[in-house]
């Protein structure tokens, strides 16, 4: 039997106290394109995650019944990432409690209370096998889980920002210019541009950063734009 193709994304990314919500359509088999980008900033007597919740839910109704998928980012304030040199001969399980301990001393928590990822970098030493991973307090995935959950949606994944402005810029045609002249609603992304980038990205350090200006980009609310724009990209990896 034949697989449905995804035909649409969302992705939510934070600039300090505001929120970009975009979501994407598959409009060709190669052409991805922009059908909402949302700003959202809490009032002032307004708390983030119930506010955040109510933003989530009225952009939904607008575009049909269908229990939503968000993906969401981790700023590099929020998360801490680094690379650990292994025996070769651990397996993935001893690799994850060495990652987990990691996490744990650098963010001071319980093992118990961080959440983390991880990959092998492909082996070029046989006695070491490098691991790149990427951790935060399990406090923050359970904030986005009950925001989400509240307001009708499921959270489809989350990652560091500067992944998902990676992915965004190199797939989106016409690069940082389309960034800085471009209204959002006018964004158009390579399907295949989405992959190569996946495949590039395999055994290296998370932030490869070859767009120059990217890093003073993803400061601006443009910059939260693409990053929320690539989060979603992530369904068509």
């Amino acid at each position: 039997m034949s697989v449905r193709p995804v035909r649409q994304a969302w992705g939510l990314a934070s600039h300090g106290p505001s929120w970009s919500l975009v979501g994407l359509n598959l409009l060709t088999p190669e052409l991805i394109s922009v059908h909402t980008s949302i700003q959202w900033s809490p009032s002032q007597d307004e708390t983030v995650w119930p506010g955040l919740g109510k933003c989530l839910r009225e952009a939904g109704a607008l575009r049909g019944r269908q229990q939503h998928r968000v993906s969401m980012a981790l700023s590099s304030e929020q998360c801490v990432s680094g690379v650990l040199e292994l025996p070769a001969h651990l397996v993935a399980d001893e690799w994850a409690t060495e990652v987990q301990l990691e996490v744990s001393q650098l963010l001071g928590k319980p093992a118990d209370e961080v959440h983390f990822d991880f990959y092998p970098e492909i082996q070029t030493h046989e006695a070491v096998q490098r691991v790149h991973w990427v951790g935060c307090t399990q406090s923050q995935i359970d904030d986005y889980k009950i925001c989400t959950r509240a307001a009708g949606w499921q959270l489809e994944s989350v990652e560091p920002a500067v992944l998902a402005a990676q992915r965004a810029v190199a797939a989106l045609q016409g690069g940082m210019g389309s960034v800085l002249t471009q209204s959002t609603q006018d964004w158009q992304f390579r399907v295949q541009s989405v992959k190569e980038l996946a495949a590039q990205m395999q055994g290296h350090p998370l932030d490869l950063m070859a767009e120059p200006g990217l890093h003073q980009a993803m400061k601006t609310e443009a910059g939260a734009r693409l990053m929320a724009a690539g989060l979603a990209l992530r369904v068509w990896l």
